[in-house]
C-alpha cells in the first residue's frame, strides 16, 4: 500500500531524503510532490482492481499488506535489500513445514483484517491505515481446512 491513501498533510518534504521513509504516521521524502502524484495514481488503479471480480472472465481478487510486506510480515519498515533477502530466507525457512501456523499468524494476528472483502478494502482506505501494519490476506485463505483442526 506504500501510504496510498494517507492525507496530504502527513508527507513531509525533507531535501536530504533521497527514497521515502516510512513511518506509521507519515511518509518523509525528497519530493512530496512527487509522493502525493504517486499515491494519486496507486490509488486511482487499486480502487479499479479490488472492485473488481473478474478479468477476462477469470474470477479476480487482490489482497494488500500495509504499509508494505516488510512490515506485515517482519514488523519491519524501511528494509534495505539485503535484510529483505534476510528476512525472506528466514521466513520461508520458519514456515516450510509449518502450513497451519502460517495461516494462524497471517489470518489471526492483530494486524490481519478478517472482515468481509469489501470492507477490508474501505478500512485499508480510512486514516493513516495504508501507512499502519495491516493485511487482509487472510481472507483468501479462509475456506482452507488443515491439519490439527485449524480453520481461517
Amino acid at each position: 500500500m506504500d501510504g496510498a491513501y494517507i492525507p496530504k498533510e502527513n508527507v513531509h518534504e525533507d531535501i536530504n531524503v533521497n527514497k521515502p521513509i516510512y513511518s506509521p504516521t507519515g511518509i518523509i521524502t525528497g519530493d512530496k510532490q512527487k509522493i502525493e502524484m504517486r499515491n494519486q495514481q496507486k490509488c486511482s488503479i487499486i480502487n479499479k482492481l479490488y472492485s473488481c471480480n473478474k478479468i477476462w472472465k477469470t474470477p479476480y481478487e487482490a489482497y494488500y499488506m500495509s504499509c508494505n510486506l516488510d512490515h506485515v510480515l517482519y514488523n519491519k519498515l524501511n528494509s534495505n535489500n539485503d535484510e529483505k533477502e534476510k528476512d525472506a530466507f528466514n521466513f520461508a525457512i520458519h514456515y516450510k513445514d509449518k502450513i497451519s501456523e502460517f495461516l494462524k499468524f497471517i489470518s489471526c494476528s492483530y494486524f490481519s483484517v478478517m472482515i468481509d472483502y469489501k470492507k477490508s478494502w474501505e478500512f485499508i482506505m480510512q486514516e493513516l491505515h495504508s501507512l499502519e501494519r495491516y493485511t487482509n490476506f487472510g481472507l483468501c485463505f479462509k475456506e482452507i481446512q488443515v491439519k490439527d483442526d485449524f480453520k481461517v
